[in-house]
């Protein structure tokens, strides 16, 4: 059996994604999005299931639920840290949740809702976000 290769986005993808944001939190939130993903290689469900406590400030790591309801840490680099924490300083909501929806209640945010987010301003579909942000640099 042959093994499906993963579709990515390319660099020039990602720009024109990050062009089409319609705000500056859109554009945040994208933002740190691909850079957590990118930088600490977390799946896409670890990420939904992050809340803000499991995140450690001070050395720049994260605690995630992975694959067989195993636990580690992940990563990532003082770039992500900065934007973190702008995403965060732009949310008025109470949501335990690391990453929410803009609509009101405040929800965290899905992984239907990010595919469907990028396929609706890239006009197609990707297979994951994990081989779309491992590809991008």
């Amino acid at each position: 059996m042959d093994k499906r290769i993963p579709k990515f986005l390319i660099e020039e993808d990602v720009i024109h994604l990050k062009i089409s944001c319609k705000s500056l939190r859109e554009r945040v939130l994208l933002e740190v999005l691909l850079e957590f993903l990118y930088s600490s290689g977390c799946r896409v469900g670890e990420v939904e299931k992050l809340n803000i406590e499991d995140l450690n400030w001070e050395n720049c790591s994260a605690i995630v639920n992975g694959k067989g309801s195993k636990q580690r840490e992940v990563y990532f680099p003082t770039e992500c840290k900065v934007w973190l924490k702008k995403y965060l300083a732009s949310r008025v909501d109470s949501c335990k949740a690391l990453f929410v929806t803009d609509t009101h209640p405040t929800r965290r945010l899905a992984i239907p809702t990010i595919r469907w987010t990028g396929c609706r301003r890239m006009g197609s579909c990707w297979d994951s976000w994990t081989s779309t942000v491992t590809a991008m640099f």
